[in-house]
């Protein structure tokens, strides 16, 4: 019988670690210049386009946990990658931020902040959003 439940429970178990690690999810996010619907793979890469003011974006992710090898920072991540704005002035740039996510069984919430550089008019912006992605 303990066997039973002990094996039970490690298959439980396997099941919810490999649900909350997917490979792909995807969700909505609020936030500065646009909210719209937002994509990541793998904890690498992440995409976005906002749908009130179109845009576009893509960006390259790190894990502060990896990176410093301290498991306390494994909630945050940053960021670099490219943004396009398509508002009256058709803006583009660099970016780059630092986020937290909170990784719950089948999604997980987020929150970044960070600069963005528009090219075009060489100004610098301060940027944010918080939202929800699915495990897929």
């Amino acid at each position: 019988m303990i066997k039973k439940l002990v094996l039970a429970s490690s298959l439980l178990f396997t099941t919810f670690h490999a649900s909350a690690t997917a490979p792909l999810s995807a969700g909505l996010f609020l936030g500065s210049p646009t909210s719209g619907i937002a994509a990541k793979y793998q904890d690498d890469y992440k995409f976005a386009v906002g749908l009130d003011t179109f845009s576009v974006s893509t960006d390259v992710m790190w894990n502060l946990g990896e990176i410093t090898a301290r498991t306390q920072y494994s909630p945050l991540y940053t960021f670099v990658g490219l943004q396009w704005v398509d508002d009256s002035e058709k803006k583009w740039g660099p970016r780059a931020g630092l986020g937290l996510e909170v990784p719950f069984l089948y999604f997980h919430l987020y929150a970044e902040a960070g600069t963005t550089w528009y090219v075009d008019d060489s100004s610098m912006e301060l940027e944010g959003a918080a939202g929800v992605r699915f495990n897929l």
